[in-house]
């Protein structure tokens, strides 16, 4: 993996309730962190934390204490799509760029002292391969490793709801990693599934799936959904009404995770790290 992702980070613009001490900005209070509010002492007995001037013009005559917010940590999901289309290989191996993504991550969490989880989903939740969440690097690396040499070959994406309810509970940041070809009713039920969550689609594009088909030319194609053949006589008004009807697809797609989600960003053949870690950090990519 490039030494880059080393540098990827993120954060989230909601507050976490987690009793764990972490980096992110929490409703708890404790001894470190920002100033919350002037509260009386006898409200938060910390004599160490009088606030003098406070103190002195409060018109009741109380002794006022500074109380801190306590940084927490939060749980991070990420959801990797594993069906059948995950495995065509153009100008990218898509799988292995979901590793690559998932190991990114996994490094950041260690670092803001989070917890990762990874779900591997195809039309069910992939049992074999998910890892729940941990603190522990040693099962990162190995979730991850069995993730790269995974082989998609099933088809549907019905395991993210599974996923959704693996996660549920306390709100989490969830990544969820796809190519999404998916039909519309797959992104809606996907939406419903992680809505209580904050969640950040990555759509890994292969740009050899349309852009690499000739203007004319007998082609036998095969749909890694069904398994399928079809043998095509391309020509340029077919190949156009293909990229349309990508276009519209896709835009069905993300408007179904709009409503549960931020902007998706696009991996187009290779992760563009600073990008990325732009778009993590400050919502633009």
């Amino acid at each position: 993996m490039n030494e880059e992702a080393r540098d990827l980070a993120y954060s989230i613009p909601w507050r976490t309730s987690g009793v764990r001490m972490g980096s992110h900005r929490s409703y708890m209070t404790g001894s470190g962190g920002l100033t919350r509010d002037i509260v009386p002492l006898t409200m938060f007995p910390d004599p160490r934390r009088i606030a003098i001037r406070a103190s002195l013009s409060d018109p009741f005559e109380r002794l006022l204490v500074r109380r801190a917010e306590q940084p927490s940590a939060i749980d991070i999901a990420v959801l990797v799509d594993v069906s059948a289309s995950m495995a065509f290989e153009g100008r990218c191996d898509k799988i292995s760029l979901a590793a690559d993504l998932a190991h990114a991550l996994a490094i950041c969490t260690e670092r803001a002292g989070d917890t990762f989880a990874l779900y591997p989903f195809d039309r069910e939740l992939r049992q074999d391969i998910l890892l729940r969440k941990t603190l522990s690097r040693g099962a990162h690396v190995e979730a991850i490793e069995r993730l790269r040499n995974f082989a998609p070959d099933q088809p549907g994406t019905a395991g993210i709801v599974e996923a959704g309810a693996a996660i549920a509970g306390s709100k989490k940041l969830v990544f969820l990693i796809s190519d999404f070809l998916w039909p519309e009713e797959a992104a809606r039920a996907a939406a419903e599934a992680l809505a209580f969550h904050d969640v950040i689609p990555i759509e890994l594009r292969d740009s050899l799936e349309l852009d690499g088909l000739p203007d004319w030319g007998l082609l036998n194609l095969r749909d890694l959904e069904t398994g399928r053949h079809r043998l095509v006589a391309m020509r340029p008004k077919l190949k156009a009404r293909w990229r349309a009807q990508r276009t519209v697809q896709r835009q069905h797609v993300a408007l179904a995770l709009e409503t549960a989600s931020r902007e998706t960003f696009t991996v187009s053949d290779n992760i563009d790290w600073m990008r990325l870690a732009s778009f993590l950090l400050h919502g633009a990519a």
